[in-house]
């Protein structure tokens, strides 16, 4: 049996989130277009006959930023490659590689691991993959690349061979019925921070986390009680919106994906609250 721990590493929006959902077969990650989307190392879980995979997904490099949340989070990306047993290198064909590409390839070559590359987004037509020729060309050490796309699903077969062959022999970490280390409450935050990531757009800044206060559950019904903390009242009006709007939508949303997802009645509170400190608090949650 086959076991190991592998880390999807990548520039931020490669598809890190939406490859790691669709090699475990179920959405454990949240996936929007804004860039630092991924806070937290997420573990999924992908269980075989030849053995199982325990997949973190990792945050973006973001290079030259000083803000505390973009310096944590690029901790974070170094720390998870750390101990682990394979990389999967993610690339983006459709954005020529920057600096931040060339930072990430730097600290892969320093790897003492396999690695194999991926060129994400092959379901689109090659006019569309500007910097395809010069992803093909990367090399950070890599045993093999594969181009696929995890959007569509397509070639997922390939990789996982691949990570099967190259991985060590090892016991299951995991029992067979677990997909995720995602606690219910940490979900649940996920769940409503991408809901507003995603009716807000680009006009909600990166300043955004989410606190469930409480949860109860009890004969097919689920109250759900969460603060969403943001740095400044203006932003705090966005999130609200006329009249309460966009704050209704938002939980409308995430209601929906939740009584989807757990079969319950759901019954959601969503409160808006100002810190200009949280990200500071952020390794903490």
């Amino acid at each position: 049996m086959k076991s190991g721990f592998v880390v999807l590493a990548g520039r931020s929006n490669v598809g890190k989130s939406t490859l790691l959902n669709a090699l475990v077969g179920t959405k454990v990650a949240i996936v929007t277009p804004k860039p630092q989307t991924t806070r937290r190392p997420v573990r999924g879980v992908l269980h075989d006959k030849r053995g199982q995979i325990v997949f973190v997904d990792t945050p973006g490099i973001f290079l030259g930023k000083k803000d505390v949340l973009s310096q944590k989070l690029n901790a974070l990306v170094r720390e998870q490659l750390e101990g682990i047993d394979l990389v999967v290198y993610v690339m983006d064909p459709t954005r020529e590689p920057g600096e931040e590409e060339e930072d990430l390839r730097r600290l892969l070559r320093k790897l003492p691991v396999p690695i194999i590359a991926v060129i994400n987004k092959s379901d689109l037509r090659d006019e569309e993959k500007p910097a395809l020729e010069e992803m093909r060309a990367a090399d950070v050490g890599q045993r093999l690349t594969l181009e696929l796309s995890a959007l569509k699903r397509r070639d997922l077969n390939r990789l996982t061979d691949a990570m099967f062959t190259l991985l060590p022999e090892g016991d299951r970490y995991y029992p067979e019925q677990q997909l995720t280390d995602l606690s219910h409450r940490d979900w649940l935050a996920e769940v409503i921070r991408e809901k507003c990531f995603l009716r807000l757009e680009k006009e909600l800044p990166y300043s955004v986390m989410v606190e469930i206060t409480d949860v109860e559950a009890e004969n097919g019904k689920r109250r759900i009680e969460a603060v969403i903390w943001t740095t400044d009242d203006r932003y705090k009006k966005m999130i609200i919106g006329m009249k309460g709007a966009m704050i209704r939508q938002i939980g409308m949303d995430a209601r929906k994906e939740i009584e989807a997802a757990t079969g319950d009645k759901v019954y959601l509170d969503l409160e808006v609250k100002t810190d200009p400190k949280w990200p500071q608090r952020f390794s903490a949650l």
